[in-house]
């Protein structure tokens, strides 16, 4: 049985904090956490690596989210994930998930966030200078020493994570319970040729998921507001000039989906983002989306797409190169 799922009981949708408390201030990071967990959120998502490309920002997101668990007295109610394991930003191409890195950045995060134990622990990105059974048996030591709970791959493909998933079976360890790259309705390219890149779900990525059942936790789930109420007024326009938001998303394909969204947002009487949203819900394998936004509103409109049905046709059907068709199409 998978523990993040079964274990821990997590929200179908998680909060991203990774520019809380520095370009999204303090005020408006708190009223978003308190609204997502009135609304029945749970799980945070943070990184000992956010922030630190803002000005004085290095451990901001961290001590932002443990001030506002600690000053809510929600702790035992909140799945509290945290990532380590990223390479030093000035050396992309040199990993970092050595048993001596592990414990730098987790002893820094565990101090920022004010608490004994992370519920998930995320390897922020794979370390190409280690096999996988080496990361499995760092992270086996940090889960005995009881400071971290599930394990969980962000930027790893798929090979990597059986690979080391296979390895913890054999030796009776726990390994990897979910996998955290980028992906969303809107297709984005991945750059393979950069160290270290930010991953992005392809189709033999989605077709290994659809075959395995391995939980998924997408980040830049509306695709960075592809399919926002701005965005939509500029394709009901007529696509004039680049998308108000999220231009990097921009294509012909992408903009196909946007239309199919719109179209089906308005004869369900959602928003278009609720529609891009639901797609990613709804897959033959566990999704949990992280949502990231600094407005109230947008927060509540993003939880409103748990209760938006699709069916099958309307999700594209479930070929494998057709796992990222819009809903609406036939």
């Amino acid at each position: 049985m998978n523990p993040f799922v079964t274990a821990l009981t997590p929200s179908r949708i998680i909060l991203g904090t990774a520019s809380y408390g520095s370009s999204i201030s303090k005020d408006e990071a708190f009223a978003v956490m308190d609204a997502y967990f009135e609304l029945g959120g749970n799980v945070l998502d943070t990184a000992n690596i956010y922030s630190s490309w803002e000005p004085d920002g290095e451990g901001a997101s961290e001590r932002t989210v443990g001030e506002w668990i600690r000053s809510r007295g929600v702790r035992k109610q909140i799945i509290l994930g945290t990532k380590g394991g990223h390479p030093d930003m000035e050396n992309m191409g040199h990993g970092r998930c050595s048993l001596d890195d592990l414990q730098q950045h987790l002893s820094e995060s565990l101090e920022r966030l004010s608490s004994d134990y992370i519920d998930i622990y995320w390897l922020h990105r794979d370390d190409p200078g280690l096999s996988a059974e080496a990361i499995i048996d760092n992270l086996a030591i940090l889960h005995g020493l009881g400071y971290i709970g599930c394990f969980g791959a962000s930027n790893w493909i798929p090979a990597r994570i059986a690979a080391a998933n296979d390895y913890a079976k054999a030796h009776r360890l726990h390994g990897f319970s979910i996998s955290q790259p980028g992906w969303a309705l809107a297709e984005h390219e991945t750059k393979w040729e950069e160290p270290s890149p930010m991953l992005y779900l392809d189709g033999a990525m989605h077709a290994w998921h659809v075959e395995t059942g391995f939980p998924l936790a997408p980040y830049a789930s509306q695709a960075r507001g592809y399919f926002s109420r701005e965005n939509a007024e500029w394709a009901a326009r007529g696509f004039s000039d680049m998308p108000p938001r999220a231009a990097d998303y921009d294509s012909p394909a992408n903009r196909e989906r946007l239309q199919r969204a719109m179209a089906l947002a308005n004869a369900r009487g959602c928003a278009t983002n609720q529609i891009a949203l639901a797609y990613v819900l709804h897959q033959p394998f566990p999704t949990f989306p992280i949502v990231s936004t600094r407005s109230v509103p947008h927060l509540q409109e993003a939880m409103g797409a748990l209760s938006v049905e699709l069916t099958g046709r309307e999700r594209g059907g479930r070929r494998r190169r057709r796992h990222l068709e819009c809903a609406g199409k036939a």
